[in-house]
């Protein structure tokens, strides 16, 4: 159903704790229409995290456009601010190729799973 000349909601940000490091696992489409729900869902976590490490799932995304880069370009930005570490984790399709197009790969810290990032942020 359609509200007004937004689409269906097919955008979730969720979080959850993994030790003491949260974890946001983002998932479907991140367009500029859904960009407010992933800044909701970090600006919570910014709030209650009990450690400065956040890790950002995007391994279920199956689209990210220039918002959705913008937003998570913001989000680095923001976390920086905050003395957060953010790391990307799942990069892949069509997000990767907007990333390395735009040498953004050098500015992320990226792994390839959320378990490699666990791994790598209790060493």
């Amino acid at each position: 159903m359609f509200v007004g000349n937004e689409p269906e909601p097919s955008f979730t940000a969720t979080s959850g704790l993994h030790g003491s490091t949260i974890v946001v696992q983002a998932s479907g489409e991140l367009d500029h229409y859904h960009t407010p729900i992933l800044r909701a869902e970090l600006n919570k976590v910014w709030r209650a995290a009990p450690s400065k490490t956040i890790i950002l799932d995007l391994s279920a995304l199956t689209f990210c456009d220039s918002s959705g880069i913008g937003e998570l370009l913001q989000a680095r930005h923001n976390g920086q601010v905050r003395g957060f570490r953010l790391i990307l984790t799942g990069i892949q399709g069509n997000l990767a190729r907007r990333l390395n197009l735009a040498g953004l790969t050098q500015v992320f810290e990226i792994f390839p799973s959320v378990t490699e990032a666990l791994e790598a942020t209790t060493c």
